[in-house]
């Protein structure tokens, strides 16, 4: 497939320049990225632009007075910069910079080529770098008047806008009230155009793992049934993630039937997607799962882990590792207390060890939304936590309420776990290894990796 424009942005720049956002443009080894400019009538300034993300970047630099090109990168094998050159322009007349980003050699761990071409002209190439894959597009001026912005690849198959809600919903022993709860959460969430949709841990009966709701297997099928004709009734239902026990047989164990909690994905017409068991388990008379729990909604690559798993950073760092970009995270960890700057300060460190969105929602109140981003990252918060809550400073008691945005995912990026994989081959043959291990299925078949990498390949069938 042929490189097509992805990104266009008609800029109208400052002379004096600055440092200039460019939302949204997410590349990846391929793509090329490009700006028109012109040069002030001194024939002075210089601009930087390049690719940059993850505390790493490549760096393409024009001095104008002097004629000089220059390739700063992360790479710090080399000496930098990486590559300098001279070039020649004249003053008045349209010129564009135009940079290549193109996957290098490697097995597993793919090095990156730069080429830098001004005018169509090849003015910087360096081979052999040790860059991430996906890193965002980086733009610095002084006295250089940008005019356009241009980025070219190939079409990715993940959609840049989801919209996620988290329906918030206490812990109660009574199927038919969480019932008529998800019930109203699935008809709010439609009303909203939420297209996935999370619940608590155990939703369906509540958290008791001795109480009768969660062993009556009749009563939770029965129940089931009436959850995926109300999914199936309400126009423009969302995917709902619903928690609930389910039981399995397993000729390994001793009881005739085991027990699993779970949280199942439920499409727009009812039906069940996927079922996943909670990997860690710390309920009585309910077992572990022990396999990484993903899939994709609309074409955005989910992966999930329940509760008490927030405490195994691998069930999530290993599926945004291998290209997952959102994490969803039922809980039911008791309710939620203290102080909101406490509540927003854990809250903002949840995708910390993994550069991707973050839903949290809890039996106990205090679920949010969170982004990849450093700082200034809650999106959205439940009503007992929000700022103009009644009780503020302090939480309130958890009220049942909707949590919901619409999130860019092409804002995720994957930066820590995909740095930890490219640490070298014999790192990343490690963690592909584990992942496959744990149930992972994201990466490509054998046939798709190339001979190095094929040499790492395992099966754990």
């Amino acid at each position: 497939m042929k490189n097509v424009l992805l990104n266009e942005l008609v800029l109208d720049l400052p002379p004096e320049g600055g440092n200039v956002a460019l939302p949204g443009v997410h590349t990846r080894n391929g793509d090329s990225i490009e700006v028109d400019f012109r040069l002030s009538s001194s024939r002075a300034g210089e601009f930087t632009f390049g690719y940059s993300g993850g505390f790493e970047h490549a760096l393409v630099t024009l001095r104008m007075s002097r004629g000089r090109s220059s390739l700063h990168t992360t790479d710090w094998t080399r000496p930098q910069p990486a590559v300098a050159g001279s070039f020649s322009v004249s003053k008045r007349s349209k010129h564009s910079l135009r940079i290549e980003k193109t996957e290098g050699n490697g097995g597993l761990v793919k090095n990156a080529n730069i080429r830098a071409f001004l005018d169509g002209k090849e003015i910087l190439r360096a081979e052999e770098l040790n860059l991430l894959p996906e890193m965002q597009a980086h733009l610095q001026t002084k006295r250089v008047r940008i005019e356009r912005f241009a980025h070219r690849g190939r079409p990715s198959s993940i959609p840049d806008y989801l919209h996620v809600g988290g329906w918030q919903m206490l812990n109660t022993d009574s199927i038919e009230q969480n019932l008529a709860s998800l019930r109203r959460g699935i008809e709010q969430a439609a009303e909203q155009g939420v297209q996935l949709l999370v619940t608590p841990e155990t939703s369906l009966t509540g958290l008791f793992p001795r109480r009768r709701v969660t062993k009556d297997r009749s009563a939770v099928a029965e129940a089931e049934r009436e959850l995926r004709k109300t999914i199936r009734g309400v126009p423009d239902a969302p995917y709902v993630v619903v928690g609930l026990p389910a039981w399995e047989r397993n000729p390994d164990h001793r009881r005739k039937l085991t027990r699993y909690n779970v949280s199942t994905l439920y499409a727009p017409d009812g039906h069940a997607v996927s079922t996943h068991a909670k990997i860690h388990s710390c309920e009585p008379v309910f077992w572990h799962g022990y396999r990484l729990h993903e899939f994709d909604v609309y074409g955005v690559p989910v992966c999930m882990h329940i509760c008490h798993d927030g405490r195994y950073p691998e069930v999530w760092t290993l599926p945004v590792m291998f290209g997952a970009r959102l994490v969803l995270h039922p809980a039911n960890s008791g309710e939620v207390s203290g102080s909101i700057d406490a509540f927003e300060a854990r809250a903002r460190t949840s995708a910390s060890t993994s550069h991707a969105f973050y839903v949290n929602v809890n039996g106990g109140g205090g679920s949010y939304i969170a982004g990849p981003q450093k700082y200034d990252n809650l999106i959205a918060v439940s009503t007992e936590c929000r700022r103009d809550s009644r009780t503020f400073p302090t939480v309130g008691r958890p009220e049942e309420c909707l949590v919901h945005a619409r999130v860019r995912i092409a804002d995720a990026f994957g930066y820590w776990p995909v740095r930890s994989f490219r640490a070298s081959e014999e790192i990343a043959t490690s963690y592909l290894r584990l992942y496959r291990a744990m149930g992972g299925t994201r990466w490509p078949c054998d046939a798709d990796l190339g001979d190095a990498a094929r040499e790492h390949t395992y099966d754990a069938r």
